[in-house]
């Protein structure tokens, strides 16, 4: 039967049914033919209408961004490189930061203390990307707290809007719940723990990060929060999963943040084989370096590590050597190269009495350098390994095979027992050896290169008995800002 002859009773249709049975056959028709078009328009909704409702669906309260959490280990910025070498460090820290947990608040609206945490200590402050980072982590209910130098971010934008937005008072007056977890971005004026200085130390503190929550990651480097930091230097990073060792910087975090003078700020922690030391340490003598304490430990033969002809190997990356500090440490690196160690240095500053020292032609010769830094078509320094780091490869203390890294944030000069900086000694084989990847690599780029020479007699004066290759534009001290030098900080 016709589908007209079931919608209607038994008999003869009228003739007006006879007319419309046209129009009903058409119709239906249209319907059986549409039917299966609407099914499948149907069908193309359904996933963005699940997308949407799987977007009304809350999230955990305080959940991050990210789930990355920076892994322990060794990282190195290359601002000759790409992208990715570039910002080896910096992403890592700001991927970090995307990834901690907030969580619920108190009755004040601030952290609850289970909440995650972001402790940053650095000399400069100059990086919108991070600075909008904390203060999204903020807002999901992380704990954010940041310390920096206050002459060396005068007038940065970045700087004044973090400021702005996190605040700059230590807790809320009057409420002792606010204590720990407040937020805030505080500037020194000076050392924060000490007189006079600068806070130089440049560290980050990360608690309760990533997809599976990890606690305490330690980052300290040589690097800046600074868009410097990344396009126009090198630097290294040192990054540690380790309650103790994020105990004790968080210890002299919150000395720092009070900004309170201490009486005896300089601070040593050993931790099995890590020791962490925090400077300022005004007017330190020879004896009380921490750099000499190490040097005097190496012994320059009977090694019996990887390279097989029995010396100790040093290698050195530092940003700035000068002053009465520099003198007396390149005096001991120019005896432990007589000695018989494997010493070759980089750096992208030194005075020209730390260059006649290591730089003359007596005995072995000179000692291998490279100076690593971009010049301008005037001579000027516009990028610099900004890097400070030592490793010690071979018969040290008492052990023959011993690998030792000692890095940090302070230039090998008299500023840096005045300020606020840290320092790590770690005996690692592994560390030490990408530590020392990286320095085979930074000394064949073309941006490393040898001394310029000129005969000088030493220390730079004409009553010497011995000569040197030096820069010929290498003046007794650098002045930080001027000449050559006028786009370096004292940093």
């Amino acid at each position: 039967m016709s589908l007209p002859h079931e919608a209607f009773p038994p008999g003869r249709p009228s003739a007006h049914v006879r007319a419309l049975t046209p129009v009903l056959v058409t119709v239906l028709a249209l319907v059986v033919v549409l039917l299966p078009l609407a099914g499948a328009a149907e069908a193309k909704r359904k996933p963005s209408e699940r997308a949407a409702r799987a977007k009304a669906v809350p999230k955990v309260v305080g959940q991050p961004p990210r789930g990355y959490v920076i892994p322990p280990s060794s990282y190195f910025s290359f601002p000759n490189g790409g992208k990715k070498e570039r910002r080896a460090i910096r992403n890592r820290v700001l991927y970090t930061i995307q990834s901690t947990w907030g969580g619920r608040r108190n009755s004040l609206g601030g952290p609850l203390p289970a909440n995650g945490r972001i402790r940053m200590a650095t000399w400069s402050f100059d990086d919108w990307g991070i600075a909008k980072a904390l203060v999204a982590a903020r807002k999901r209910g992380v704990s954010v707290q940041v310390i920096a130098a206050k002459g060396a971010n005068k007038g940065i934008p970045s700087w004044r809007w973090l400021r702005k937005k996190l605040g700059s008072k230590l807790y809320r007056r009057g409420y002792p719940i606010t204590r720990e977890m407040h937020s805030f971005a505080r500037q020194c004026p000076g050392s924060c723990r000490g007189p006079g200085g600068t806070p130089h130390a440049k560290y980050f503190l990360f608690d309760n990060v990533g997809a599976r929550h990890t606690r305490k990651v330690v980052v300290q480097t040589s690097a800046n929060l600074t868009e410097m930091a990344f396009d126009g230097q090198w630097n290294q990073a040192q990054v540690m999963h380790s309650s103790r060792a994020y105990s004790d910087f968080y210890g002299v975090f919150y000395q720092a943040a009070a900004r309170r003078r201490l009486l005896q700020p300089y601070h040593v922690a050993a931790m099995g084989s890590v020791v962490n030391y925090f400077f300022p340490r005004p007017r330190a003598t020879v004896a009380q370096d921490p750099v000499m304490q190490n040097l005097n430990a190496v012994n320059c033969r009977g090694a019996t590590t990887g390279s097989g002809n029995g010396r100790t190997m040093i290698r050195i990356i530092q940003y700035a050597i000068y002053g009465e500090r520099g003198v007396w440490i390149a005096k001991k690196l120019r005896h432990l190269w007589e000695a018989g160690c494997d010493v070759a240095i980089i750096y992208s500053v030194a005075s020209r009495p730390v260059l006649s020292i290591l730089r003359k032609r007596a005995g072995r010769g000179a000692v291998p350098m490279r100076q690593s830094v971009v010049k301008d078509p005037w001579g000027n320094l516009v990028k610099y390994n900004h890097s400070k780091w030592m490793t010690i490869a071979g018969h040290w203390a008492v052990s023959t095979a011993d690998y030792v890294t000692f890095n940090g944030s302070a230039n090998w000069s008299d500023v840096a027992f005045s300020g606020d900086e840290q320092m790590q000694r770690i005996q690692n084989r592994t560390i030490t050896l990408r530590h020392l990847a990286a320095f085979a690599k930074t000394w064949r780029q073309r941006t490393s290169r040898p001394p310029t020479s000129r005969r000088l007699s030493g220390f730079g004066r004409t009553a010497g008995v011995s000569t040197a290759d030096i820069p010929e534009d290498i003046p007794e001290e650098p002045i930080f800002g001027q000449g050559i030098y006028r786009y370096l900080p004292e940093d």
